[in-house]
């Protein structure tokens, strides 16, 4: 959805929809991938930045912001050390295991829930080497979105360490949140209209696409 490439510059079909539209529309757009979650989250909340280049939906975040329509679907994965392999069907499977996460951010509303009250789970502050904990047989498993799960397997060649469980366990519709502090909540409407244009054209599955990392052989 978004990250920075080989020379920090910001990327994802994320960031080249409101590039297009930001072009289009005339508007001055500044993309920062910086920021860690959790404060950008607050920045938002403050009305410091304008909008998240890629969100989940949850009633409490649709209580205070302003979400777009979905451009993208990203599944929530479970990874395993290709040593320590078991089965998982759905959620339930995972209970009795150790298990991590990234810190901050959410999985929907359900994933959320049942993790609280069901999972033996931890919160890792370092979600681009979090495959590390499984590789070093620390946890069972590890809950990360498709994308990446795939990015971090690609970046770090570890593939043949690594297997990715299917089917997923949920998949989430992906969608800007904007402040409601923000003056951009107006320009909201043109940019579902864009989506939609992009969703006729085939235009969001190319983009998407454009940026997936190879997939693991396992």
């Amino acid at each position: 959805m978004t990250y920075l490439d080989d020379r920090k510059v910001a990327r994802g079909v994320a960031v080249d929809i409101l590039q297009t539209f930001a072009a289009r529309s005339r508007i001055d757009l500044e993309v920062n991938l910086d920021i860690p979650w959790n404060r950008a989250m607050l920045m938002l909340a403050n009305g410091e930045i304008d909008v998240m280049a890629g969100a989940y939906f949850t009633q409490q975040r649709d209580r205070q912001f302003f979400y777009s329509l979905p451009f993208a679907s990203d599944d929530i994965v479970v990874f395993q050390n290709t040593q320590h392999v078991f089965e998982v069907n759905d959620v339930g499977d995972l209970v009795n295991r150790r298990g991590a996460r990234p810190q901050g951010g959410s999985y929907g509303d359900y994933l959320d829930r049942y993790a609280k009250d069901h999972l033996d789970i931890i919160f890792s502050p370092t979600g681009n080497r979090i495959l590390d904990l499984l590789i070093n047989q620390r946890v069972d498993y590890v809950m990360l979105g498709r994308y990446d799960g795939l990015a971090n397997i690609a970046n770090d060649n570890i593939s043949d360490q690594i297997h990715m469980v299917e089917p997923p366990l949920v998949a989430n519709p992906v969608m800007f949140m904007f402040s409601r502090q923000s003056p951009c909540m107006k320009i909201v409407p043109e940019l579902n209209s864009f989506i939609v244009e992009l969703e006729k054209r085939d235009r969001l599955k190319e983009m998407t696409e454009a940026h997936l990392p190879a997939l693991p052989q396992n």
